[in-house]
């Protein structure tokens, strides 16, 4: 049975990443917080030591989020191809339609590690590296599997596929348009088939 402590934690968690992910840590107050959850200042910090805490937590709940949707979608596919395919439409789609409102948090929390809230940045760098490492696992089992060439070097592969993706992400964003992500996914795809067996 969940705590009313945990209840709680994951109501601010759920509240609150609309605002961090759309706002930045610098752009959104405590004040935004509790207006976000109807809960007092002194309440949020009853469950979460300070505004940094909350932004840490709030990031892996909304990477455990983004992860959420991408498993249901592959759940039901077999073969690495397939799951990498599947992975790829869901980033076409996600570009402008996030889980979480705001965007992509990996990108957004990793243009606030990089420039000012440090505390951010291990979190996130091991976020990406979750996210590099899941893709080239299933480009490992591909080759496995026998679906894709044996001399591929699947840990390159899966740093392509994702700085493009996320690179994709940004100028999308930026013009409003996915265009740029219809590019790089028609991109992603011819490798995929030129790497096939």
């Amino acid at each position: 049975m969940i705590s009313k402590a945990s209840r709680t934690r994951e109501f601010i968690l759920e509240k609150t990443a609309p605002l961090f992910n759309t706002k930045g840590y610098a752009g959104t107050s405590m004040l935004d917080l509790a207006a976000a959850t109807g809960l007092t200042k002194g309440a949020i910090y009853g469950n979460f030591e300070s505004k940094e805490a909350i932004a840490l937590e709030v990031f892996k709940y909304s990477m455990e989020r983004v992860r959420q949707v991408t498993r249901e979608k592959m759940a039901a596919e077999q073969s690495a191809k397939g799951k990498l395919k599947i992975l790829c439409d869901f980033y076409g789609q996600y570009v402008l339609h996030s889980p979480i409102p705001g965007g992509c948090p990996m990108i957004n929390n990793a243009v606030e590690a990089d420039d000012a809230q440090l505390f951010l940045k291990k979190t996130v760098s091991g976020e990406i590296k979750r996210t590099v490492d899941f893709i080239a696992s299933l480009i490992s089992e591909g080759k496995k599997c026998g679906e894709f060439k044996p001399d591929i070097n699947a840990g390159e592969l899966a740093q392509t596929f994702f700085c493009a993706i996320e690179g994709a992400i940004v100028m999308s964003r930026v013009s409003s348009s996915n265009a740029p992500m219809r590019a790089v996914l028609k991109h992603c795809n011819l490798i995929l088939e030129q790497i096939s067996i």
